[in-house]
């Protein structure tokens, strides 16, 4: 019973550690595309505070890779 609770541990922490990355990958090309600090700022926080929605994130990586 035991090795069934910490393998649906781990598929948690893994999911939540690829939404993560989903939800910051905005702010990581902002940095790969050489925006300014200030965008970079700003396309981070909006992919932290709008993330979670699809619209949100769509919108910050869109800002991250228009030039």
């Amino acid at each position: 019973m035991q090795n069934y609770v910490d393998i649906i541990l781990i598929k948690y922490v893994i999911a939540i550690i690829v939404l993560g990355c989903i939800i910051l990958a905005p702010a990581y090309i902002a940095v790969q595309t050489k925006k300014g600090k200030t965008d970079a700022m700003r396309i981070r926080l909006a992919s932290w505070v709008f993330g979670w929605t699809i619209i949100g994130w769509l919108l910050a990586l869109f800002w991250a890779i228009k030039k």
